[in-house]
């Protein structure tokens, strides 16, 4: 998949009015969280051809975008939808961390090799579509998107 680093960041810097915008659903961001937790692996398992400093700008972005969606949306969706009740939002933590090494699994499987793919960032870019953190996390998400785009051109 050839996107353009322009593309993307036209996509995130798009100003997207929240209020607007419905609320995320759990099952979408779960979902995200798989990728995101994916393309960790994927940067702990690269190799020496990547630079150490590309790297860890994509784990500085992912990880405060990861932080966000856990924060901002799975944690008080968990809690809203069991109304309140900490232990059985608890329970279901577990259910979106298992179906969330679901995604990792099929992922690893689809992507075997130590490369970098464009997909990778299209699909971190379509998560922010739907949820947009603020102020420095989304700056370190763009960082992130683009790198990841640059690690992709590398091959």
């Amino acid at each position: 998949m050839n996107i353009s680093k322009n593309l993307l960041l036209a996509v995130l810097i798009t100003p997207l009015a929240t209020s607007a915008l419905a609320a995320p659903s759990i099952n979408n961001m779960q979902t995200c969280q798989g990728v995101i937790d994916f393309v960790e692996y994927k940067l702990d398992s690269a190799p020496d051809k990547y630079p150490q400093e590309d790297l860890n700008a994509v784990r500085l972005g992912l990880g405060g975008y990861d932080n966000f969606i856990q924060q901002e949306i799975v944690t008080p969706g968990l809690l809203k939808f069991n109304g309140g009740d900490a232990a059985k939002a608890k329970a279901m933590q577990k259910q979106v961390d298992e179906y969330k090494a679901t995604i990792v699994g099929g992922l690893k499987k689809q992507y075997k090799d130590t490369r970098f793919y464009t997909d990778f960032a299209v699909a971190i870019n379509d998560c922010a579509k739907q949820s947009v953190p603020a102020g420095q996390a989304l700056e370190n998400l763009k960082v992130a998107i683009n790198t990841l785009v640059k690690l992709a051109k590398m091959g």
